[in-house]
């Protein structure tokens, strides 16, 4: 909550307990979130600044709090191409009740147990810490189906996961580490397998939560053929 005070925001009297009540550890899917929140990745991103520039429609797909929808609001992308999706509710309730904007916002979101856009209607796909919270290995390869289907042709797929640099990669902590963590070559050919061209894949420095967690992360973006 100090982290997203200084996006402007003010909270009334009482305001801290009463989050504090409402969410437990235990009542959010992924604690991480609560760790990253207020700090938004993808202005960060390599392709940021192709974004900003950009005259096409944009899903941001696994939006989570939405931190990411209100910095391209905040860096003037228009509001009527962006459109945010996820399965979880939740997450995107946590951001309402931090940021206080759910009446200026929510018909940007979408809920659903499944993808409810049709083919093409996006010129533009973001996934920001998605891949590596999906165990199951059928629902990774429909979220990367999905996001293939939804691309129009040229359009771009971009986003970032955790990932572990070297040949091969290490098993995730059973308790509370991410699912699944991908060598950049697994990275790599999860997008070619799909059908996505020219990947290109950054790694950047990952700030660790525990001794043991030299993880890294991955910056990718790739192209759906024209």
């Amino acid at each position: 909550m100090k982290r997203i005070e200084a996006y402007g925001i003010v909270y009334p009297d009482g305001y801290y307990q009463a989050l504090l009540e409402k969410y437990t550890r235990e009542e959010v899917r992924y604690p991480h979130i609560l760790m990253i929140i207020g700090q938004p990745r993808i202005n960060n991103h390599f392709f940021y600044p192709h974004v900003l520039r950009g005259t096409g429609r944009l899903l941001d797909y696994g939006c989570g709090t939405g931190d990411n929808v209100r910095q391209l609001l905040r860096d003037g992308f228009p509001r009527k191409r962006i459109s945010a999706f996820d399965i979880n509710r939740a997450s995107i309730d946590l951001g309402f009740d931090l940021y206080r904007d759910k009446g200026e916002i929510s018909d940007l979101f979408t809920v659903s147990g499944t993808l409810t856009f049709g083919p093409a209607e996006f010129d533009m796909v973001y996934s920001a810490s998605v891949f590596h919270v999906i165990a199951d290995d059928q629902e990774f390869g429909t979220y990367i189906a999905n996001a293939w289907s939804v691309l129009r042709p040229g359009g771009i797929f971009f986003g970032s996961t955790l990932g572990q640099a070297g040949e091969a990669a290490a098993p995730s902590p059973e308790e509370w580490g991410p699912p699944r963590v991908m060598t950049k070559e697994q990275l790599a050919g999860s997008l070619t397998g799909a059908g996505f061209v020219s990947p290109e894949i950054v790694q950047r420095h990952h700030v660790p939560h525990y001794i043991a967690d030299n993880r890294c992360v991955f910056e990718f973006c790739t192209r759906k053929p024209a």
